[in-house]
């Protein structure tokens, strides 16, 4: 009965009201993030005696946990300290956060802290905000990152660019550290990353020791991609242009991405001799014509663009254009050479029902007239040139018989005039009276007069003719003759002016020179200020002259050097060697003959190269190959080639030159 009463007062005591009093020594913070550790200090002072347990819960947002449970046993008048805390992770509080508050409780006693904040909020701040970048160039991002505690974060922070193309989009991540609160990102560019704004986001967040994210936060920045050239295209729509026809070009500059920029460039046009033929600025992308001129010559040009500090360079060709063009004036037909090059070709002439060929031979832009004869009548005329080019007219001829022939100068037309010679006698009356009468009034005094040197003197001072020679050879435009293979020699004077209006030697020596290489059976054929040697069989006799020609080619050589050893006044020269088919007939002591093909302007050509040296060209070169060594070379893409070697009969070479040399010793 006794322990019963004993129990039952030791169960009122225990349901009897604790007496005591809760304290809070600190005040948590206003705010904590995730990771923090929230420290309440507490003191339970006794007021009697008691006997329970103490704990702390965290109250967020009507959800609460504990986190602190300890056992108080005191007397009246004691108390005890209590150094409670919680460290914010995810195992301590879950998902708890928010604003928040802390329970201390001693039996039905409890005490509340001041409201408090949970965050998981961090905040960044971009310190250089520099906005625009090459393709290419290293994105610098610095910056600073802070929890809402205020304290500094240390974690990470991940920048990500979003790029997007035609069809797709992807992204370009670069990882970075947070320490102490700073961060340096450097983000390099692909070189072709296309022009435009660009976002970038970029994550900052702390992590738990069991790699969980904690605190996060985020920002936005944005940044320009510059448009940046690099490639400039030029374009030209023919690499080879016809003369007399538009060059046309345009340019096109382009970005990392090949895409095109709106921006001006420059245009330089320079011949083949590095000088500038035209200098234009034009806007990308618009098109630019030059016209070339019909008679410009074949040979390669160039164009230089430029735009931006971009240089870009292309060639184009000049072709050849062989070209006549062709009017009828009354019965008079004008064939001009309206090509860039010398025309040699035949044309053919239908008159009614008559089929007549001529061969013209004409330089650049020169024109040749014929006359139209046939019997009295108006006839259709069809004038058909090898490139195609056809003219057709009805044209009132008159004459005997149909043909054509090459018109007369107004010289020659006046001089047929009976009404000039009648003036021309009258005038060389007058003269010859007006002479007999001083030379009657003189005194007679006997001497010989040699009339041989006389006639000979006035001879050479009425030609034109740089040279007399007694086997000159005549370029015919129609002849009848026969076709073979000839050997020619082309000395050109390249000072022709300059020998012919000074006093000097040069005449001598290139006179001598002729009439020693007469010697030798050539026909000479004398054109403006070239010379040509024709070494035809119809004179030489042989079908083989091909290494006489390279002999009197060397001898000429030789004597022009001594002669400019020698002698104040030089002669500038070139020589070549070419070989091809004529057409060839033997009139008295003339040779006339036609030229087929290229045979007289390729030798033209290749002497106008030669620098007081003689060369040969690629048809004569393979007919010597076992006679001569060579080396070819190409200048504005005329080929030709330099004896490096005469291989056989060289003792009987130097025989020739030396006897070449007493010759026109001899004749000095």
């Amino acid at each position: 009965m006794r322990r019963i009463i004993i129990s039952l007062l030791l169960v009122i005591l225990l349901l009897s009201p604790i007496s005591a009093e809760i304290i809070i020594n600190e005040q948590p913070n206003d705010v904590y993030n995730l990771g923090d550790t929230i420290s309440v200090p507490a003191t339970i002072k006794a007021v009697g005696d008691i006997s329970g347990i103490f704990q702390m819960d965290l109250l967020c947002e009507g959800h609460q946990i504990n986190f602190y449970r300890n056992g108080v046993s005191l007397l009246t008048g004691e108390e005890k300290n209590f150094d409670a805390s919680i460290v914010l992770v995810k195992e301590m509080i879950s998902e708890l956060k928010g604003d928040c508050k802390i329970k201390a409780m001693l039996g039905e006693d409890y005490l509340l802290t001041k409201d408090f904040k949970i965050s998981d909020f961090l905040t960044m701040q971009i310190e250089i905000e520099e906005k625009e970048f090459n393709p290419g160039e290293e994105i610098i991002i610095k910056g600073s990152a802070v929890k809402e505690n205020g304290k500094d974060v240390n974690g990470f922070i991940d920048a990500e660019i979003i790029i997007t193309g035609d069809n797709s989009s992807d992204s370009m991540f670069q990882p970075g550290t947070i320490n102490n609160g700073f961060f340096s990102l450097e983000i390099p560019t692909p070189t072709d990353m296309k022009a435009g704004a660009y976002l970038i986001k970029l994550n900052a967040y702390e992590k738990d020791t069991q790699e969980e994210i904690t605190n996060k936060g985020f920002l936005d920045y944005n940044i320009v991609i510059n448009q940046v050239p690099t490639n400039l295209e030029l374009i030209i729509e023919n690499q080879e242009i016809e003369p007399g026809t538009n060059l046309v070009l345009k340019t096109i500059l382009h970005d990392q991405t090949g895409e095109s920029i709106e921006s001006t460039s420059s245009i330089i046009l320079k011949n083949n001799q590095n000088l500038v033929m035209e200098q234009t600025e034009i806007a990308t992308g618009e098109t630019f014509e030059y016209s070339i001129k019909h008679n410009e010559a074949p040979t390669e040009w160039k164009v230089v663009a430029e735009s931006n500090t971009l240089i870009t360079e292309l060639s184009f060709t000049i072709m050849e254009k062989a070209d006549v063009n062709v009017e009828i004036i009354n019965k008079t037909m004008i064939i001009t050479n309206i090509g860039n090059v010398f025309y040699n070709k035949t044309v053919l002439v239908k008159i009614a029902n008559e089929s007549l060929n001529i061969y013209v031979n004409l330089g650049i832009d020169e024109s040749q007239k014929y006359v139209l004869n046939a019997p009295d009548g108006e006839y259709p005329v069809d004038v058909i040139s090898q490139e195609g080019n056809k003219l057709s007219e009805k044209v009132i001829l008159t004459g005997k018989a149909i043909g054509i022939r090459e018109a007369q100068g107004e010289f020659l037309r006046a001089v047929k005039s009976p009404f000039v010679w009648i003036f021309i006698i009258i005038i060389l009356g007058v003269v010859a009276f007006m002479i007999f009468r001083k030379v009657r009034k003189k005194p007679f005094s006997g001497h010989i007069i040699n009339f041989k040197k006389k006639d000979k003197i006035k001879k050479l001072r009425g030609k034109k003719s740089l040279i007399d020679t007694s086997n000159r050879a005549e370029l015919s435009l129609s002849i009848q003759g026969d076709k073979q293979d000839a050997s020619i020699i082309c000395l050109k004077i390249k000072n022709l002016e300059e020998i012919t209006s000074k006093k000097g030697n040069c005449k001598e020596t290139i006179q001598n020179l002729i009439e020693a290489a007469e010697k030798h059976k050539v026909a000479i054929y004398e054109n403006q200020e070239n010379i040509f040697f024709i070494l035809a069989p119809i004179k030489t006799r042989t079908y083989k002259n091909e290494k006489a020609s390279v002999k009197i080619a060397h001898a000429i050589k030789e004597i022009l050097s001594e002669h400019n050893k020698t002698s104040k006044q030089k002669i500038d020269f070139g020589i070549s060697l070419n070989y091809g088919a004529i057409i060839a007939k033997q009139e008295d002591s003339t040779l006339k003959f036609m030229s087929i093909g290229t045979l007289i302007t390729t030798a033209k050509k290749i002497a106008s190269i030669a620098k007081r040296e003689f060369l040969l060209s690629e048809k004569i070169n393979d007919r010597l190959r076992s006679y001569v060594k060579t080396e070819k070379h190409t200048i504005n893409k005329v080929p030709f080639y330099i004896i490096t070697k005469i291989k056989k009969d060289d003792d009987e070479s130097k025989k020739f030159i030396r006897s070449f040399l007493k010759r026109i010793e001899k004749k000095k």
